[in-house]
């Protein structure tokens, strides 16, 4: 990302950030500066938190890397003014109280969670983003009329459960406890969230996921607005030499996972006409989902399988098991707005 295509889109989100928040004060303030360095230094920083060298990160859900990020995130807020407080699922929020704070506030933020291997902007420069515009709003001295959340969201990702947007869900009153109940831990074997969370300091081993969920939902008043800074993780936005897009839909991701099953054997000696070769059988659907995908003609609908795993898995032996996850996006459709 380019450090002036990162300030325009960090003066907009200000912009947004006033517009919604109203101005609670004074009317006269000068104008926003966001130090672009600064936030720059701070992700590069934020980065080295993760299981693997810079300038990759992988920052897994309540291990040790994700947790020197949240107190990493938590010092940035209070060094911002923000009051912080956790709820029972891990979300972070950093208030500025506003001149009305009996009013829904304004929330803005994402995730600092990350997919192995995954670069440092994604999701991280929405919450640290966030306290940049916090930031260079109280220099000005603007006061907002409704207090502003800068939120970072537990477990946006899906590496460690299986499914994403654990957090917000759970915010939202979306996040059902069977969903929670049956996810599996891919770090602890036979562990589950709420122990994992218990053990990040989030609660005790005696919280259940229902008590849990309950503590986090918020009411459907609780914020007047909504606004994330977001990289376009796609090439378009840069092709067309454009600094920012504006979100019109949200695509609904879905995802399968397939089994295959055939009669495997020795590599040298199973002869060709009579082998059920699971591995093949994978790697024809995994055609099947691109060729279906471009019949599409959507250029943003897309699939993958992110997820091949063949067993025995030797160069000598015709795999007799195959396990595949697809994961697919969509081209987002007029029932799916961006509210």
């Amino acid at each position: 990302m380019k450090y002036d295509a990162l300030g325009v889109v960090l003066a907009c989100t200000v912009c947004i950030m006033v517009d919604a928040a109203e101005i609670g004060g004074d009317s006269a303030f000068a104008t926003p500066q966001v130090n672009i360095e600064r936030l720059s230094a701070q992700l590069q920083h934020l980065a080295t938190f993760s299981e693997v060298p810079f300038p990759a990160v992988t920052r897994v859900l309540f291990t040790e890397q994700d947790l020197q990020a949240r107190r990493y995130v938590k010092d940035l807020m209070r060094s911002t003014g923000l009051t912080v407080r956790e709820d029972a699922m891990g979300n972070i929020f950093g208030r500025w109280e506003g001149s009305s704070p009996e009013l829904p506030a304004v929330a803005t933020g994402s995730h600092t969670d990350a997919i192995p291997f995954a670069g440092l902007y994604d999701g991280c420069v929405g919450v640290l983003g966030a306290i940049e515009a916090v930031a260079a709003l109280r220099a000005t001295g603007f006061t907002p009329k409704r207090s502003i959340d800068v939120i970072m969201f537990t477990a946006e990702e899906p590496t460690r459960y299986g499914f994403g947007c654990v957090g917000s869900r759970a915010m939202a009153g979306v996040l059902s406890t069977a969903t929670l109940d049956a996810a599996v831990d891919s770090v602890e074997e036979g562990g589950s969230f709420a122990k994992a969370a218990a053990k990040a300091g989030y609660g005790d081993s005696s919280n259940t996921h229902e008590d849990m969920i309950a503590a986090c939902k918020l009411s459907s008043n609780n914020y007047s607005a909504f606004v994330e800074l977001h990289i376009e993780q796609g090439p378009l936005l840069e092709q067309r030499g454009l600094s920012i897009g504006v979100v019109s839909a949200i695509a609904a991701p879905a995802s399968l996972k397939v089994e295959f099953v055939g009669n495997g054997g020795h590599a040298g000696a199973l002869l060709m006409p009579l082998r059920k070769d699971a591995g093949l059988a994978a790697a024809e659907l995994q055609l099947a989902v691109e060729e279906h995908v471009l019949a599409t003609r959507a250029i943003d609908t897309v699939g993958t399988a992110g997820l091949v795993t063949l067993h025995p898995g030797a160069i000598n032996s015709v795999p007799r098991q195959a396990h595949l996850e697809i994961g697919g996006f969509p081209s987002p459709s007029p029932l799916m707005p961006c509210r």
